[in-house]
């Protein structure tokens, strides 16, 4: 690993990160005594979702693909907006069950009365210290789902000073390293404050018990 470049170095981070995940869910699943709740199961799906996004965009950035990668970054966001709403919500269990009936998020309230919009969510995670970055990172990565100009500017191949641009339509791209390597750390940094609500949750388990 001594001759890997820094994103080869972060990439692998995020590879990795399907080992720690399924040892946090089975602390999580044996916990209380191993008492099952609502919110056992809703996090399980977040977990498969995190674990299976992570690696498509792993796949895709050593692919080159990262158009395609990018719109993972705000999937993934989505895994923690989620879970950061069934910690605001008046009862995370009931929340859970309201996802398991297949109801959106932002048809549901927080414990203040607030719909749970993403919008929402994300400006309520940015309060705190460890999350303040989110705000910033839901809107950024908010460009690549629907077209914007992080597409139409993808096209761009050169721009000369005289204002001539030379446009190029291929399955191969020119991203400049530094974009690539903010967007795996944003994946890293989305796992570790997913990680971050998964102790959270198991040590509110444990005082139950």
């Amino acid at each position: 690993m001594e001759n890997q470049t820094n994103l080869d170095k972060i990439l692998y981070k995020l590879e990795t990160s399907k080992e720690p995940f399924i040892k946090v869910t089975k602390e999580m699943l044996e916990s209380a005594n191993g008492n099952l709740y609502p919110l056992d199961l809703f996090v399980l799906g977040i977990v498969k979702r995190s674990i299976l996004l992570t690696s498509g965009f792993c796949n895709l950035i050593r692919q080159n693909n990262f158009l395609s990668s990018a719109p993972i970054v705000r999937l993934h966001l989505d895994n923690l907006l989620n879970l950061h709403a069934s910690f605001i919500a008046p009862d995370p269990h009931e929340f859970s069950m309201s996802k398991l009936r297949g109801e959106r998020t932002s048809k549901l309230k927080d414990k203040t009365g607030q719909p749970m919009t993403d919008t929402y969510l994300a400006e309520s995670l940015s309060k705190e210290k460890e999350t303040e970055w989110v705000i910033n990172l839901y809107r950024e990565s908010s460009k690549f789902i629907h077209v914007s100009d992080k597409h139409i500017f993808s096209t761009v191949e050169e721009l000369k000073k005289d204002g001539q641009m030379s446009f190029v339509i291929s399955d191969q791209q020119d991203i400049p390293e530094k974009s690539i390597i903010e967007a795996t750390e944003a994946m890293v940094s989305i796992s570790e404050q997913i990680f971050r609500h998964l102790f959270g949750w198991i040590q509110a388990k444990n005082n139950k018990s």
